[in-house]
């Protein structure tokens, strides 16, 4: 499992490059014969969140507990 941190610069967030990326990285997954792409974000980070909602299909919720 490859699971890396993507993240868009402030700088140009809202000029449509977080979906470009997510377009990028799901046609690498397509030629290395990923059969899906998942990812986590923070539930208050609603503008990345109405992207995504856009992109692709949730159906699950995520729960953590710090144990430290």
């Amino acid at each position: 499992n490859l699971e890396p941190d993507l993240f868009i610069d402030p700088s140009v967030r809202g000029q449509g490059q977080g979906r470009k990326l997510i377009e990028a990285v799901a046609e690498i997954a397509k030629k290395m014969g990923c059969l899906r792409l998942q990812w986590l974000t923070k539930h208050d980070n609603t503008r990345a969140r109405g992207l995504y909602d856009t992109m692709a299909q949730t159906s699950f919720v995520q729960y953590r507990m710090s144990l430290d």
